[in-house]
């Protein structure tokens, strides 16, 4: 708390009123209103110096100095949007990212060998713990309502993981002739409780940006928020804005065919929502790639 009075005092902060909202500190002052986070990464004032370079707009200005423990901004009074409404103006904006800060990297064999054999290796991992989750539960004499849930709707796990398996070869058979991958700047923890609404909409919360390729954004954005968008809607608001190439739309399907975390722990009521949430998502992806299928969709290859 000391170093959040040293702020105030530095900054000259009359405050009339103080909230705490999780790590967030809502200062009600003499010069206005201002959230105050605790800098979780040094070079949070590089990110966003990038991202105004590349003319992306949509970040909320620090006031604080670089030296200074605590990110100061303005507080934003953020318009209440339906979900819906709120992922269609995150993905554009999403779109917008990508489209201002793509360019082609260097990518060795070793490199793309290294990303094939951990992605095989996982999915290898995953189908032998589900092998040994349906022997456990098979000489069970009676079994939980989510461990019949599990056994009863399990080829969707294996399916998607053979799906999986199927797109990351058809990536690497790509990738291990080419020498260059594109990236771009990804948000890398895109959430709806990141995107703020009001007079424009804004990201926020960018401790975890790096250069990577683009479909990382949509891979974490659509498993975050599964349950309250239209992968499908979004998705082609996307591709109409920041077209994939097909090496992209592969990786893609096989990052996102991998299941959400699958642990069983000892509250019955958080295993069974577990479980359904996972086939929920599963079947959500497995819709997905069968629409948008580069072998069924021919057009949509670039």
């Amino acid at each position: 708390m000391n170093d959040l009075k040293n702020i105030i005092s530095k900054y000259n902060f009359n405050v009339n009123k103080y909230k705490k909202k999780g790590n967030l500190h809502i200062l009600d002052t003499n010069k206005g209103v201002f959230c105050l986070k605790k800098k979780k990464r040094k070079d949070i004032s590089d990110v966003l110096a990038y991202l105004k370079a590349k003319q992306f707009n949509n970040i909320l200005e620090f006031l604080s100095d670089e030296d200074d423990e605590y990110e100061i901004t303005r507080y934003i009074q953020e318009i209440n949007l339906l979900d819906e409404d709120k992922a269609m103006e995150a993905i554009y904006l999403i779109s917008m990212l990508h489209n201002k800060t793509t360019f082609y990297k260097s990518i060795s064999l070793d490199e793309v060998k290294c990303f094939y054999e951990k992605q095989t290796d996982n999915i290898a991992n995953l189908k032998s713990y589900f092998d040994n989750l349906c022997y456990i539960f098979d000489e069970k004499l009676f079994i939980s309502p989510s461990q019949y849930l599990f056994i009863r709707n399990i080829t969707v796990l294996y399916n998607a993981l053979d799906y999986s398996k199927y797109y990351i070869d058809k990536w690497y058979n790509i990738m291990k002739n080419k020498t260059t991958k594109r990236v771009a700047m990804n948000h890398n923890n895109l959430d709806l409780s990141h995107v703020i609404s009001s007079d424009n909409t804004y990201f926020i919360n960018w401790n975890n940006a790096t250069i990577d390729v683009p479909i990382m954004d949509l891979y974490i954005f659509f498993r975050n928020n599964f349950l309250n968008i239209d992968v499908c809607a979004l998705f082609d608001v996307y591709t109409s804005k920041y077209q994939l190439l097909k090496e992209e739309y592969f990786l893609l399907f096989s990052l996102l065919l991998i299941p959400l975390n699958f642990e069983f722990i000892d509250c019955e009521i958080e295993n069974t929502k577990m479980v359904y949430d996972n086939y929920k998502y599963l079947s959500t992806i497995l819709s997905f790639v069968s629409k948008y299928d580069l072998e069924n969709n021919k057009e949509k290859c670039y």
